[in-house]
Formats: structure tokens, sequence, C-alpha cells
């Protein structure tokens, strides 16, 4: 159990690490991205390189909380809706949406510790 619980805080470790680093990105720099993805980025706006920031750095999050088994139901539908959103032109919808989806798997990162301490404080 021990384990478990180290490798989630990594994993937490991990993911403000990257989220860190993500929003260190100006978009300037190109290194280590696949030309399709850079081609693609170019022909969008700031606001839209944005939120599409936002959509990836929940995408990453939800991965984590989904490793962790503390991923919530309707996380994933709200990345998807943004990323249908973003598709429209709708910058605001997605922005609103990407942002809900990042936040859900914030506080399902924080419900989980919270149940950890619970459980290890009842079985001591």
């Amino acid at each position: 159990m021990k384990f478990t619980k180290y490798a989630k805080y990594l994993g937490v470790a991990a993911l403000a690490m990257g989220l860190a680093t993500g929003c260190q990105t100006t978009g300037s720099s190109s290194a280590g991205t696949s030309s399709d993805t850079v081609s693609a980025d170019k022909s969008l706006s700031a606001s839209e390189q944005k939120v599409q920031n936002i959509i990836s750095d929940a995408k990453s999050a939800l991965k984590v909380a989904v490793d962790g088994g503390y991923a919530w139901r309707d996380t994933g539908k709200f990345i998807k809706q943004a990323e249908k959103s973003l598709a429209a032109g709708d910058v605001a919808k997605a922005t609103s949406l990407a942002t809900k989806a990042l936040e859900q798997t914030e506080m399902a990162k924080k419900q989980s510790i919270e149940q950890d301490k619970a459980v290890a404080a009842r079985f001591k």
C-alpha cells in the first residue's frame, strides 16, 4: 500500500512539473514537437493556442488520474466537448470546458489524497 501511495505522489509531482513546463512555453519554440503539430499550431491564433495548451494539460492530467484510479466520470467528456468547440471556432466555450476539465482533475487528485488519509486513519 505504501508503494501505491508514493506512486501517486510521484505522479502528482510529474503532473505539476509538466504543467509548470507547459505554462512556460510561448509557442515560438518547436523543439520536441512533430512537424504536424507545428504546422497546426502556426494556423491557430494566440487565444486558440492557449485553449489548446489547456486541453493538452487536461488530457495529461486525466491520464495520470486514470492511471492512479481516481479519475472522475465526466472529465473526458468535457475535454472532447472542448476540442469540438475549438474546432467549431467557439473559443470561449472551449476555454470554459477545458478549464473545467483541468479543475476536475485537480479536485479528483485532492479527493484521492483525502480518501487515502481517511482510510489510513481508520485502519491504523
